[in-house]
């Protein structure tokens, strides 16, 4: 049996790795405000969703989606009424009995529409690296079954961290509480933020752009597993990790001071990916935003 994975472009994933991996991904939209307004996003249409799941199940017997966090976009119910839709239109045909590598016809020399075996769609929960490293996990399976479960193993002990320059625009579009909103404006405080199932939380507020990227990184050391914060000690499995952001500089020097507080914690990371910050979320965190993904690494799995 054959899988294609479809996810969204909050996945962040770089045209080489979707190349290589031959995964679908449906756009989010971002939409520029006027005269002078902020801009908003937009989840994609039913119809493009369907178009997506409908060009993967061309290519392969089973599909699975993993999309953005319900919490965070309402892609998620567009995708079960694209799944719901597409199930209806493929109900009536019971001539397929798995990947035959072609549409095939009816008796009538008209070409038949096949049905995907398997059309799975999936809450991943999070967003940006978190839920790329899920897709790419997921990716390596062979069937949906096994694909659905590696991207919610992935998921489920995954941590998705980051620090922005400008909470406004979070708290315009209502991703983060009222009391992590008001630190908006307060001189030189910097939430370190995490996404979770249910949305955005502060972990820890300090002053300092420097000292938020310091304690991002030590965020993350915990996350996987090693020992830069007061706590127990959790064992250190291996983690792949994925960095984000728009300043090239800032991003190599987070990097190194990734790698290096990693070493000297005793985390296992086994791989560090850049991935760039897709339009949609640009438009949420604004420039100058810094994320972390680590999540196990499933490959041994």
């Amino acid at each position: 049996m054959s899988l294609a994975v479809v996810t969204d472009s909050a996945a962040c994933l770089t045209e080489t790795l979707v190349r290589d991996r031959a995964i679908e991904v449906v756009p989010l939209h971002a939409v520029p405000g006027e005269d002078g307004a902020p801009g908003t996003t937009s989840r994609p249409s039913v119809q493009e969703l369907v178009d997506a799941y409908r060009r993967a199940a061309g290519r392969a017997g089973e599909v699975l989606a993993i999309h953005i966090s319900s919490a965070l976009s309402g892609t998620m119910d567009n995708a079960r009424l694209a799944a719901a839709q597409l199930d209806a239109e493929y109900s009536g045909y019971s001539g397929y009995s798995g990947y035959s590598g072609g549409a095939g016809t009816d008796g009538a020399g008209r070409a038949q529409r096949r049905r995907p075996q398997w059309l799975r769609v999936v809450d991943s929960g999070t967003s940006s690296g978190a839920l790329g490293l899920s897709v790419l996990a997921a990716a390596r399976a062979h069937d949906a079954r096994r694909g659905a479960a590696l991207a919610q193993a992935s998921t489920a002990r995954s941590c998705q961290l980051f620090v922005v320059d400008d909470l406004g625009r979070l708290a315009r579009s209502g991703r983060i509480d009222r009391t992590t909103a008001r630190l908006d404006g307060v001189l030189g405080i910097r939430p370190v933020l995490a996404l979770t199932r249910d949305g955005i939380r502060a972990l820890e507020t300090v002053r300092g752009a420097a000292r938020a990227r310091r304690h991002l990184i030590a965020q993350a050391v915990r996350a996987a597993g090693g020992t830069a914060l007061s706590g127990p000690r959790r064992p250190a499995d291996p983690v792949r990790l994925a960095i984000q952001g728009d300043d090239a500089d800032m991003l190599a020097r987070l990097e190194a001071g990734l790698r290096e507080a990693m070493e000297e914690a005793g985390a296992i990371v086994t791989e560090v990916l850049t991935l760039p910050v897709d339009e949609a979320t640009r438009t949420h965190v604004g420039p100058g935003a810094l994320g972390i993904a680590v999540a196990p690494d499933l490959r041994a799995h």
